[in-house]
């Protein structure tokens, strides 16, 4: 059994709906965070909607995990993916464990244990709103905790018959150019916080500070420079 699946929906319920059917596996607890304010509602699932502004991937997931602290671990997967038939069933047989490790097919979808969030901590919301880098800075942050980090082809992404990143943006022209503007912005963020672009960074904790790898540093106007 999944203890917790975590997911969010912007724009495409459809989807939403193809993934939650792909789920071959019974999950104890699923939580959909309806960033979009969509009125999503499906049996048995909880689903939360943010009072203004979206809470965004990082903060879905960090809201998500504290919302079932009790779970040794957590799946979170993005809205556009699924499962195809006994993956699931693999996957729950290698999160049999208590030790800190990670396992992901390209960062759609994640499953990490609790001693995982008990080292590095959570998803670093502030400084990559409302997503992208925030998978790259944890897995950094990972490997500076000598953390195993385990890439596998458990899922699927996309629509068609072709795998591809972020359906939900492409669909909606205005969320793709706002994705645009904001995938600039926390590249630059995670070149301030490492001393480099991905692969080649400089700095082995936060900003180069004498800072725990679970540092963070709350940025209300980036957050207001971010908005969608």
């Amino acid at each position: 059994m999944i203890p917790v699946v975590i997911t969010s929906t912007m724009n495409r319920p459809d989807l939403l709906d193809r993934l939650l059917g792909s789920l071959d596996v019974p999950a104890e607890r699923v939580l959909v965070v309806d960033n979009g304010r969509t009125g999503y509602q499906r049996e048995g699932v909880a689903v939360m909607a943010p009072p203004f502004q979206s809470l965004g991937w990082p903060g879905t997931l960090n809201f998500g995990i504290m919302q079932t602290p009790d779970a040794p671990w957590w799946l979170l997967v993005n809205d556009d993916a699924w499962f195809e038939p006994g993956k699931l069933e693999l996957l729950c047989s290698e999160m049999g464990t208590e030790e800190p490790v990670i396992h992901h097919h390209e960062w759609t979808s994640v499953a990490l244990t609790r001693a995982v969030v008990e080292r590095v901590g959570l998803f670093d919301e502030w400084s990559f709103w409302p997503l992208y880098f925030d998978d790259t800075d944890y897995a950094r942050r990972c490997f500076l905790a000598g953390i195993p980090v385990i890439e596998g082809a458990w899922c699927r992404e996309g629509e068609g018959d072709v795998d591809q990143h972020g359906a939900t943006t492409r669909s909606d022209p205005a969320l793709a150019t706002a994705n645009h503007r904001t995938w600039q912005l926390n590249r630059q963020a995670y070149v301030a916080k490492w001393g480099g672009p991905p692969g080649r960074e400089t700095f082995t904790t936060p900003w180069g500070r004498d800072v725990p790898l679970w540092a963070t540093k709350p940025d209300v106007d980036g957050r207001t420079a971010r908005a969608w």
